[in-house]
């Protein structure tokens, strides 16, 4: 998530709606870890009460993934229309300097994007007033761009990045499948050891009443 936020700069040029996204994975991960530690703890510590909370938790972050992917994929139109109206926004916008001369992070993301998804302006590298900037190029061996008029990049990122996502929507798929059965796995067994720990419990109990 952090990486998706820094080095792509999505949140930076589409809407709020769309950085909401990035910042949802965030926390999504932070709530991951704090689930998994109580998993861990109860486990070691053989507690109940904490094992318990763990399985609650995790069963709640089930279904809120589920229900999640089940509204991003009813708004996926939305979510590329933002991403599309975020773009033209930025490019618009490319050269504009900061008071102190510096680029802005508009900038900045632009060409990030620009880089990474092989494309140029929002429709296009006819988008700039003159020459592309470097980031419309592609880069050599030595990481430098190589700017001529046959390679600069011909297609806008505004068709570019939604057909690049869609492409790897199987890889996402894989993702978020492991990622839901690793899940189901730890549900699992957090239930297993709940039964275990209660069935101790139980034999331990009987037993004390047993010697009385």
């Amino acid at each position: 998530a952090v990486v998706s936020t820094q080095s792509t700069g999505l949140d930076d040029i589409s809407d709020d709606n769309f950085g909401a996204w990035m910042y949802g994975l965030i926390i999504v991960g932070g709530i991951i870890f704090v689930i998994s530690f109580l998993g861990c703890c109860g486990t070691l510590m053989q507690s109940n009460n904490l094992l318990m909370l763990y399985f609650m938790l995790l069963v709640l972050l089930v279904c809120g993934q589920i229900a999640c992917a089940i509204w991003a994929y009813v708004i996926r139109d939305k979510i590329f229309l933002d991403l599309e109206e975020g773009l033209d926004s930025a490019v618009s916008t490319y050269n504009e300097t900061k008071s102190d001369g510096q680029m802005t992070v508009v900038k900045e993301a632009v060409d990030s994007l620009q880089t990474i998804f092989k494309c140029c302006g929002s429709n296009g590298r006819a988008d700039y007033s003159g020459n592309p900037p470097s980031s419309c190029c592609p880069v050599t061996d030595a990481d430098l761009p190589h700017c001529t008029e046959e390679t600069y990049f011909d297609m806008g990122c505004k068709e570019k990045i939604p057909d690049s996502i869609k492409k790897n929507l199987w890889i996402i798929g894989i993702i978020l499948g492991v990622l839901l059965f690793l899940e189901v796995a730890g549900l699992s067994a957090g239930c297993y050891l709940r039964i275990q720990i209660v069935k101790e419990d139980i034999d331990r109990w009987q037993s004390s009443y047993s010697k009385v």
